[in-house]
């Protein structure tokens, strides 16, 4: 069958870390493959970005139907360059692929938020301005932790957290292949927009209308395949307890395992029903390597009864499968499965998920003859809704993008002043070449307020008198004063200026040419109270960095904050970004200075951190807009590590009840390992 005619061509660009002919199988990968085949069909001009670790095999023969289909492959190899920490690397790649490329719609999915940096990008006008960009809920990480009965236990978990839901929050658009997700991403504490919408997946796209292997009505069954992977939240625990219960033990039959290992594998099924029923090992075998395509097909040439018992799940492609092929399957009732069953069929193959209540209907199918279920939805009638979708959310591109924090953008006022706060002390050839990187800003209408924190050698000295006698294209003001340390000579300058907007930098720190435009244009467009951005490293302790090393450079970003969202990553690594940055002066109204303490770092990921934890947004632009000199003798790698800790953990506590502010310390426990470099120096 033909796919549905869109209206207008459109270009769409799937981004996806699986894809049919580098992975066997796998919902996301399956639902990508398809999709882009219908709508390439209908007209569109279709490409797909994948990211994941396997190579495509471009003789498979659904890379063949791809190509043949018009759409465009692209194997983005995500784990590649330097950007740090590992959990932003993948959606920086990504970020930094697409803003070149001109789309009106990109389908990100859902799972370790890849669409992270693109929608931060697009909140703050640095990118995207045409095009849509759009997330698809096939399993986040929090409804997969229920799910797994698993907790958020490391770094990279929380910052996954954090990805999603910044992704989901600032889309402009979300789809949901079923109602349970879409009720459960409104039940959680995601912020979806109103206009998010369930259309199921379109898994119809073969070269003919049906596949020539289909199943059949089983007048017997005596052969029960677990379909799925082996893994805890498809339900292969569920699975063992219902065949190894005492309602089967009289019965004879087959079991195979038709999926690929992951929380059990073959030796561990084995072991189980060797402790509970040994006679059935003889009767027991597995097919753990098979594609999408073998499965079915094995399914449907051993006459097998598959049976699905997830114990929560979207609108997974093996029912989908099973239903499209005329495979005989039991599955449970749980999640999206009911919403793709034909109302009539849903009493008859789906069980609630407890193992008597599986045995129970098992030992009635080995009596009587067991048919197929019927699809609740037709092929033609999701392939419409699918292209229509596409074409309706990708009319948003040609509406402004929203701002990140809803309602709060604020454009800069014509008299309002911009202050950049320039931190020194007794580097004198270091805090020229940052105020020559300042000086050659795209947009200099700014003071730069010069805080020297008790310089004493001849040459500082020099150098400072020097440089207040050029001529630089701002207002340049120099402040002196005694050495009381970085945050008292940052608070020195705030209190020196009457700006509206505050941007800081060391003395060491070197400035892309359009670091203040930028960071002021991402904060009026995006209605942020902090825009901190990422840094490129560079470890020359006297000379300037090589700009055509920049491609190649090391990176570190940040994912930011919001409110009660993204707290928690903070306790342990500073995810909020560098003191370079732009800060609202009502930020200093609200939450205080950065904290004084003689030689004690962190004063930036602690003022940071107090922000958030007041209900203020930091937003971190996910591109570097400076050089970050790091050398042995800088100041987080000179102090104690532990103590630069304790003013962020300390900043925590204090937002807890009193009882509570231990808490604190059990949860830093696992983290804290004394090098700067773990915890965020």
């Amino acid at each position: 069958m033909s796919a549905p005619r869109a209206g207008r061509r459109l270009r769409i660009c799937f981004v996806a870390g699986e894809l049919l002919g580098a992975h066997k199988n796998g919902g996301i990968g399956t639902a990508t493959t398809h999709a882009a085949l219908l709508l390439a069909r209908a007209g569109h001009d279709v490409s797909v970005v994948y990211t994941g670790s396997p190579w495509i095999d471009y003789a498979h023969p659904w890379v063949r139907r791809l190509q043949a289909a018009g759409v465009a492959l692209t194997h983005l190899d995500a784990r590649a360059g330097e950007i740090y920490p590992v959990w932003m690397r993948e959606t920086c790649v990504i970020h930094d692929y697409l803003r070149g490329l001109e789309h009106d719609l990109i389908l990100f999915q859902d799972w370790e938020g890849p669409a992270f940096a693109s929608v931060v990008a697009k909140r703050a006008a640095s990118a995207f301005a045409g095009t849509t960009l759009a997330v698809v809920a096939h399993g986040p990480t929090a409804w997969l932790l229920d799910a797994n009965r698993a907790l958020a236990r490391d770094q990279r978990t929380l910052a996954h957290l954090e990805m999603e839901r910044v992704a989901f929050e600032a889309a402009d658009a979300v789809l949901c292949p079923s109602r349970h997700m879409l009720d459960w991403l409104r039940a959680s504490d995601i912020r979806v927009a109103d206009d998010a919408e369930a259309v199921p997946l379109y898994l119809w796209s073969d070269e003919e209308p049906l596949p020539s292997r289909r199943g059949r009505a089983l007048d017997r069954v005596d052969r029960i395949a677990f379909f799925g992977r082996l893994e805890t939240r498809k339900g292969v625990d569920l699975f063992l307890d219902a065949v190894l219960s005492d309602a089967l033990a009289t019965r004879d039959f087959e079991v195979i395992f038709v999926g690929k290992p992951a929380s059990h594998t073959p030796d561990t099924v084995r072991a189980a029903v060797a402790l509970r029923r040994p006679s059935l090992l003889p009767r027991l075998s597995f097919q753990p390597d098979l594609d999408t395509d073998a499965a079915q097909a094995f399914l449907c040439d051993e006459g097998c009864l598959a049976v699905i018992p997830s114990l929560i799940d979207n609108a997974p492609c093996v029912i989908s499968e099973c239903l499209r092929r005329g495979i005989p399957f039991l599955s449970t009732s749980t999640g999206g499965i009911p919403e793709l069953v034909a109302e009539d069929d849903r009493g008859r193959v789906l069980v609630e998920p407890e193992a008597s209540a599986l045995a129970a209907r098992l030992a009635d199918a080995l009596e009587r003859p067991f048919a197929p279920a019927r699809p609740a939805h037709a092929e033609r009638e999701t392939g419409a809704r699918w292209t229509a979708w596409c074409s309706r959310v990708a009319g948003k591109a040609r509406a402004a993008a929203a701002p990140f924090r809803s309602g709060a953008a604020r454009e800069r006022s014509p008299d309002g002043r911009i202050a950049v706060v320039v931190t020194h002390h007794e580097r004198p050839a270091l805090v020229e070449q940052t105020l020559e990187s300042l000086a050659a800003q795209t947009r200099t209408d700014f003071d730069l307020v010069l805080v020297d924190d008790g310089s004493r050698s001849a040459a500082a000295l020099a150098a400072l008198a020097a440089l207040e006698r050029r001529r630089w294209p701002f207002a340049l003001t120099v402040l002196r004063g005694p050495n009381r340390y970085l945050g008292a000579a940052r608070n020195a300058g705030l209190r020196a200026s009457a700006a509206d907007r505050f941007v800081f930098m060391d003395d060491d720190n070197i400035a892309f040419p359009n670091l203040v435009e930028r960071l002021d244009e991402a904060m009026s467009r995006s209605g942020a109270d902090i825009v901190t951005c990422q840094m490129s490293i560079f470890r020359d302790p006297s000379g300037e960095p090589d700009p055509a090393e920049l491609a190649s450079a090391e990176r570190w970003g940040f994912l930011g904050g919001s409110g009660a969202s993204g707290v928690e990553l903070g306790l342990s690594v500073n995810c909020f970004g560098d003191a370079t940055g732009i800060y609202r002066r009502e930020v200093f109204d609200r939450v205080g200075f950065f904290h004084e303490r003689r030689g004690v770092g962190h004063e930036d990921w602690q003022l940071h951190a107090r922000a958030v934890l007041a209900g203020l947004t930091v937003l971190s632009l996910p591109e570097p807009l400076y050089w970050y000199r790091r050398v042995a003798t800088g100041m987080l790698l000179s102090t104690d590590a532990y103590a630069n800790n304790r003013v962020v953990w300390d900043a925590y506590a204090e937002a807890l009840p009193s009882a509570l502010r231990r808490f604190v310390d059990l949860s830093v426990r696992n983290h804290f390992t004394g090098d700067p470099g773990v915890l965020g120096g």
